[in-house]
């Protein structure tokens, strides 16, 4: 449940593994209105922030119920500024107390990535990425996608992530032919 958690939350903050690393449970708050959750990211490279993360539409993906289900394995009783994406044991599977660095959190993505068989190796970095490739195709604006993984504006970064469709979407010849 943590693995889901992480990866789907790391995607919808377009979040760096550092930034991950130091969330605390208290960080990630539900929506007072319902509409998600809201979480503020303290420590990152730019500037600190705080990002809504609205309910997925597919529930398997959900960033939302992933993130209330890891909650709910952590417990009832859980420390508001322990790690909110902690150590498990490999042979009992019991929660740690300790949190995840950054280079663990890039190999549980890359982990993940080799269970589910994909042809690319994920890194840490793959969410951010992805988050703007599929941010774009969905026709959102750069600004708002700044906004979400903490780049400057106008980030020549940011727009280096986007990876290019196939050729046909958009296209110099739609209109002309």
């Amino acid at each position: 449940m943590r693995d889901l958690s992480l990866m789907t939350l790391h995607f919808a903050i377009a979040g760096r593994e550092h930034e991950l690393a130091h969330l605390r449970v208290r960080d990630i708050a539900e929506d007072p209105e319902g509409r998600g959750l809201v979480v503020d990211v303290r420590v990152s490279k730019v500037a600190p922030r705080t990002v809504e993360v609205p309910f997925g539409s597919r529930a398997h993906l959900c960033p939302v119920t992933a993130w209330r289900r890891w909650k709910e394995q952590l417990g009832q009783d859980v420390d508001p500024d322990s790690f909110a994406f902690r150590a498990v044991h490999n042979r009992w599977k019991t929660v740690l107390d300790s949190g995840l660095d950054p280079v663990t959190i890039g190999d549980i993505l890359t982990r993940i990535g080799v269970r589910a068989g994909l042809d690319i190796r994920p890194t840490g970095h793959s969410p951010r990425r992805g988050l703007v490739t599929e941010s774009s195709r969905a026709g959102n604006r750069d600004a708002v996608m700044e906004r979400q993984g903490g780049w400057a504006p106008g980030s020549k970064v940011m727009r280096r992530y986007r990876e290019a469709d196939d050729g046909f979407k958009e296209n110099a010849l739609h209109g002309v032919l």
